[in-house]
């Protein structure tokens, strides 16, 4: 608990987040009001239809940053392919006001957040089978709280310079996207490193990390650039799923100066297949992740005349991952 404390203090210091959610520009479908006392945001779909039913996603803010009015969910380039309702709730406590897994209830932002949620539901033409969360820093702290407590709440949740106890692992069942700088200076990397280990550990499948090599607390910036992560989130759907990923073609390897290249075809990209990523395997050690279009990789850390095995395996957006294609040496 004493690195936890560490960590709340330095939550409740000024936290310049995010550019886009500072901005004072405003939309129109985007509306401040208030439910039990608690200030909210709401983004309506452009052309909102009644009849139909949207997707609803919950941004948990990091701390003191209240302001958004703009956010990348509410962007034409989204909301032209995937209209939805976006909430974001304002949280006036600096420190760990959306909670924390190291307790064991909700906080008074956070409870009303979720029966805001609740009246939202009843009250707009929105999906409950694809409620999305995500937050940074505070929020992402958040994320986890939430997914500890309310199991099966959210179809899908990602997580920014955030963290967890890791002891509370096995209560996560919702599909979970963590990302965390590995420099970063205010949120310990560890505390996501670890929880993600435990969820690996215990045999779960439906969650995925990336750590940002030489990012400090600003880890958000990167994150807006996961071209893959709009399309992953609004795949998600309660009880939904999908086949098995086609693996990678005619893998093969070939030494080189600098080391060893590996290099691939891509299956043919059926709507039900798509390669979400593939993880790369030297001698049944997971070397790497690389997207879904990539079709080779320069493996510099080992020397150019030494034989290893190399594999790879594809994982669909359903977090499904292929048998593995053997990368077979080539001179």
């Amino acid at each position: 608990m004493k690195s936890l404390s560490r960590t709340v203090f330095l939550l409740g210091l000024w936290l310049q987040l995010p550019t886009c959610a500072q901005t004072a520009w405003h939309h129109k479908e985007y509306q401040q009001s208030y439910f039990q006392g608690l200030r909210y945001g709401l983004f309506t779909p452009r052309n909102y239809q009644r009849g139909k039913v949207y997707p609803l996603i919950v941004y948990l803010h990091g701390s003191r940053d209240t302001v958004s009015r703009d956010n990348i969910w509410y962007q034409a380039s989204i909301q032209n392919e995937h209209p939805c309702f976006v909430l974001t709730p304002k949280c006036e406590e600096p420190e760990q006001g959306w909670g924390n897994t190291w307790t064991d209830t909700h906080t008074a932002a956070m409870r009303k957040t979720l029966a805001l949620v609740d009246s939202l539901v009843k009250h707009y033409g929105i999906d409950k089978s694809r409620l999305y969360l995500y937050g940074i820093s505070m929020g992402g702290f958040g994320v986890f709280s939430v997914l500890a407590k309310e199991p099966g709440k959210f179809a899908a949740a990602y997580a920014v310079c955030g963290g967890s106890n890791e002891s509370v692992a096995s209560r996560i069942k919702t599909p979970l996207w963590i990302f965390h700088g590995a420099d970063d200076d205010v949120v310990p990397v560890r505390l996501s490193r670890d929880i993600y280990r435990e969820m690996v550990r215990q045999g779960k499948k439906t969650v995925r990390y990336t750590e940002y090599p030489g990012v400090k607390h600003n880890s958000w910036e990167n994150v807006a650039q996961e071209k893959s992560l709009p399309t992953w989130l609004f795949l998600q759907q309660k009880s939904k799923t999908g086949p098995e990923p086609d693996p990678a073609e005619n893998p093969s390897q070939r030494p080189q100066d600098n080391g060893v290249r590996v290099s691939w075809t891509n299956p043919t990209q059926r709507a039900d297949r798509t390669v979400w990523y593939y993880k790369l395997f030297r001698d049944k050690t997971l070397l790497t992740e690389l997207p879904g279009d990539a079709t080779d990789f320069v493996d510099t850390s080992v020397k150019s005349r030494t034989f290893h095995q190399y594999s790879l395996t594809a994982v669909s957006y359903f977090f499904i991952e292929s048998k593995p294609s053997i990368a077979v040496l080539r001179k």
